[in-house]
């Protein structure tokens, strides 16, 4: 399995940047890179489709690093099995991992971006908090 390089960024796309913006300043995270990743895991988790996910225009946000490592392998396992899952193949360096990772997040930013449309900040994290109890 591959993993990310610790000093790769995290860079979403435009939109992506300024909704992170609002869950930070709302209160619903902490961090945008934290939104972001929850945003990866929500759409791995559903088995989202990311082909329409644009891979250009997008903006540095954060070096991976700041992201504990047992989250980092979380996510990369779910990259290799979802891969897997829908007949993809595996990953070939830390770059495409970190490429399909992004892909991830864009798709499931949009998702919960709507899901969470008129909702204030202790409202979404109530719902993060139901997302992560499902089974």
């Amino acid at each position: 399995m591959k993993r990310i390089d610790p000093t790769a960024t995290i860079r979403p796309t435009p939109e992506a940047n300024g909704y992170l913006k609002v869950l930070k300043n709302n209160g619903a995270f902490s961090r945008m890179v934290d939104a972001y990743l929850f945003a990866a895991a929500y759409a791995i988790k559903n088995n989202v489709d990311v082909a329409s996910i644009p891979s250009q225009g997008r903006q540095d946000l954060s070096n991976i690093d700041i992201v504990d490592d047992d989250v980092r392998l979380s996510l990369e396992a779910g990259i290799h099995a979802i891969c897997k899952r829908n007949g993809r193949s595996e990953p070939t360096d830390s770059r495409e991992v970190m490429e399909i990772l992004t892909q991830y997040a864009e798709a499931g930013l949009k998702l919960l971006k709507q899901r969470w449309e008129g909702k204030v900040g202790i409202q979404i994290q109530d719902d993060v908090r139901r997302i992560i109890n499902q089974s």
